[in-house]
């Protein structure tokens, strides 16, 4: 509807109806746009051409060192990822519009790009995960496309921009949408910096002025923005000292996004971020030159066949086709033949391939889809055949992408306990604090830093070489300086490492990365214990990356809390972007500790029962019982004697057992539970005493425990263990055995009498 409103105008200002067109500030002929998408395309192959055999070779800090490359022009121009994916989005748009859906673009796919031929990394995953249902922006995530920080979608979108001229805000939004199809987070803003560079570059000569403007199509907290931006900066800063000198750029390139000061953060040469900034670099050392950019491109390395590519198109919309290189562009040599090798039924939808197009067919084609988004945003087009000319609006401010600034620090009980001065540390079963390198920085689990999909921060990693030297179980910890309170666990995965780099993650073996199972642990009086009503969602899923598991239980008390389980993988590792706590760094009113028999293992003689808590405490009435569970005995206020240690905090119980108003007898043969009412039991506070046994919620803190005369080793039962304690104490003192029955002070006969009562009794305390 509206371009045929816009259509309309037209016809209205050709009749006189209108006293003025629509508002346009960026006029370009059809001739001359024909010219620049030709010499887009062109410019992309010989870019390509020129890279191919030197593509991966120099990567590390010293570049290719011959100082000229040789140029490759061919009469037939064979296919490549940098153009054959572009030439199948240049068919969606034709087929389907700009307003492209992600069922649209994935038919497509799963008809004109085959897994076999001329698909790699992040592009390959992509179309695999399409084969198992999967639709964008699934198939470039994360969450399931390993190589989602990849080159993929820079090198195979550059067309989006072109088919957009002088319309950024069109040339943005389309990128992000295919760029989605195999990239997640700053992969996909590189691809938007690129189309807004191609889409301005109808209008603008400058590439300094191209860069520095299309910085603005994309968030400043993208990786990408810092890597284009920095590029920028330090050539400026170059350029002020008259001698330019980009081999000394590209040393910096490699040394702040892969060497020494990356953080560890670059994972193969064809990612995406170094990649980007050779390509700016090369198109701003380049100066605008098509040979001096391609040649920069080319000699800078990494992935050199994709990054001269994308700054050749550019120039060559810059320049025109018109405007290249004679030698280069000569008929006698360079042919107008395009060879599809890879991707089928086009142009043709009846022939499989290889099929052939003319690049000036293309560039027809793309002014085709450019002449429709012209008029789709209110541009219009006066005159016809030699004198026909396309009015475009003014972009006017570009929006981009929300922003995802770095938090400044942790979240949750971490930041609540450090906040209340309260030190937090973390351990692991494979602990490094090498700060300098995000996959050995274990301080990284608790910065707060949850989502890496656009400061491309590496998750911890518990990679160890020597197969001998790994754990059997892997665990990451916090650990607080006093107790605080639990209530939930929040486990940030990080990536999972797989082996082949071209093979579908789902029928690769698995280097690392995952837990195999896992659960949450709380340490308290130095023992760690599961948390009663553990439970997790989602559940784990190894083919899921960066998964965010919740643990989630009844409150508990503790100093330190972990996740633990198995690693999965061929190398037994797992991968960590944070681990977060949530709960209360004021624990409140609780129980620290508990002896039953003052602490003695054995259960033969239990007098005393001593509970300690962490402040001071009123006790009102009735706040105590003690229930014989065998037996259905109560103990109640009138059985029990208090006395409380107001400097220790601790509550020592003792017992009327036999009802003559004498307290310190051992109970008799039973398992017991004392229960303590919380709501009975208050800090000077008010605050009433936590309840975070194992049946929490029910108002009463019950402390189990069991007597059983004869239970010397206190394992719940009476057996030759404790026969072999009773042969020891034989007419001696009972020492801390509790084998004395009569109290008379020896082990003797009457003492067995009881003992052979008890013989192979047992409890299940």
């Amino acid at each position: 509807m509206k371009g045929k409103i816009v259509q309309f105008a037209i016809f209205a200002l050709a009749a006189g109806i209108l006293s003025s067109p629509v508002k346009a500030e960026q006029v370009i002929t059809a001739d001359e746009l024909a010219d620049k998408m030709r010499g887009m395309w062109l410019g992309q192959l010989i870019g390509n051409a020129a890279g191919r055999s030197t593509e991966g070779d120099y990567f590390h800090s010293i570049p290719n060192p011959n100082s000229v490359m040789p140029w490759v022009i061919k009469q037939e121009w064979d296919s490549d990822d940098d153009t054959d994916i572009e030439y199948v989005a240049m068919h969606i748009l034709e087929s389907h519009g700009f307003d492209c859906n992600s069922p649209e673009m994935t038919s497509e796919w799963l008809r004109h790009i085959i897994k076999g031929g001329g698909i790699y990394i992040a592009n390959m995953q992509a179309r695999c995960l399409m084969g198992d249902g999967y639709l964008p922006p699934e198939t470039g995530s994360r969450t399931y496309n390993e190589h989602w920080y990849s080159i993929d979608s820079q090198i195979t979108t550059e067309v989006l921009g072109a088919v957009s001229p002088g319309l950024v805000q069109t040339a943005v939004d389309t990128a992000g949408k295919f760029a989605c199809i195999t990239n997640e987070g700053f992969p996909t803003h590189a691809a938007q910096l690129y189309a807004a560079m191609y889409a301005k570059a109808f209008f603008e000569p400058n590439v300094v002025t191209l860069v520095t403007e299309s910085l603005e199509a994309i968030p400043v907290t993208s990786r990408t923005y810092a890597v284009a931006s920095d590029v920028l900066g330090w050539y400026l800063a170059d350029a002020n000292d008259g001698v330019l000198d980009w081999h000394a750029t590209r040393r910096k390139l490699y040394d702040y996004y892969q060497g020494t000061y990356s953080f560890g953060r670059q994972y193969v040469w064809l990612e995406s971020t170094i990649n980007a900034g050779a390509t700016v670099l090369c198109l701003l050392y380049g100066q605008g030159d098509f040979k001096n950019t391609v040649q920069i491109g080319v000699l800078a390395g990494w992935d050199c066949d994709c990054n001269p590519a994308t700054a050749g198109g550019l120039i060559g919309i810059i320049d025109g086709y018109s405007g290249l290189p004679s030698d280069l562009t000569d008929p006698n040599i360079c042919g107008d033949v395009y060879k599809n090798v890879y991707r089928p039924y086009l142009p043709d939808a009846n022939l499989y391939k290889p099929q052939y197009e003319a690049i000036t067919s293309i560039a027809s084609r793309l002014v085709d889809i450019a002449e429709q988004n012209i008029l789709d945003n209110e541009g219009y087009i006066t005159g016809s055949g030699e004198t026909k000319t396309y009015h475009i609006p003014d972009a006017g401010a570009i929006v981009t992408e929300p922003e995802k600034p770095d938090p400044n620090g942790p979240a949750g009980l971490v930041a609540e306990a450090i906040a209340a001065g309260i030190a937090v540390t973390p351990t692991a079963a494979v602990q490094r604090y090498n700060v300098s390198k995000d996959r050995e920085n274990l301080y990284g689990i608790i910065d707060g830093i949850t989502d890496n999909s656009y400061n491309g921060h590496k998750a911890y990693y518990s990679y160890v070489s020597d197969p001998n030297a790994r754990p059997s179980r892997d665990f990451y910890q916090l650990n607080f300086s006093r107790p605080v309170k639990f209530t939930d666990v929040i486990f940030y995965e990080g990536d999972i490492v797989w082996s082949g780099i071209n093979t579908y993650y789902r029928t690769d073996s698995t280097k690392g990365g995952f837990f195999n199972d896992l659960t949450v642990e709380i340490r308290r009086d130095g023992k760690f214990f599961e948390p009663v009503g553990l439970q997790i969602s989602p559940v784990l899923d190894r083919y899921k990356m960066y998964q965010v598991i919740d643990f989630s239980f009844a409150p508990a008390i503790g100093d330190a809390v972990r996740i633990i389980g198995t690693a999965g993988g061929t190398q037994s590792y797992t991968t960590i972007m944070e681990l977060e706590a949530e709960g209360d760094a004021d624990a409140g009113l609780y129980v620290t500790w508990v002896s039953v028999a003052e602490g003695q293992q054995q259960r033969s003689d239990v007098s005393e029962v001593s509970i300690r808590f962490n402040r001071d405490v009123t006790i009102a009435p009735g706040g105590i019982e003690l229930d014989g569970v065998g037996s259905s005995t109560i103990f109640d206020s009138n059985h029990i004697s208090f006395a409380y240690d107001d400097v220790l905090f601790q509550l020592t119980l003792s017992f009327d057992a036999d009802g003559d108003e004498s307290f310190g007898d051992s109970l008799p043969d039973d398992v017991y539970e004392l229960k303590l009412d919380c709501n009975s039991i208050a800090d000077a506070n008010g605050a009433k005493l936590l309840d975070d046994d194992q049946n929490p919620g029910d108002g009463f803190y019950t402390i189990e425990f069991h007597r059983l005369f004869g239970d010397a080793d206190g394992s719940a039962g009476v057996d030759l263990w404790d026969f072999q304690f009773l042969a020891l104490r034989w007419q001696a003192g009972p020492a801390d055995t509790g084998l004395d029955a009569n109290r008379d002070g020896v082990v003797t006969f009457s003492d067995l009498a009881v003992f052979v009562e008890n013989w192979l009794v047992s409890y299940s305390p």
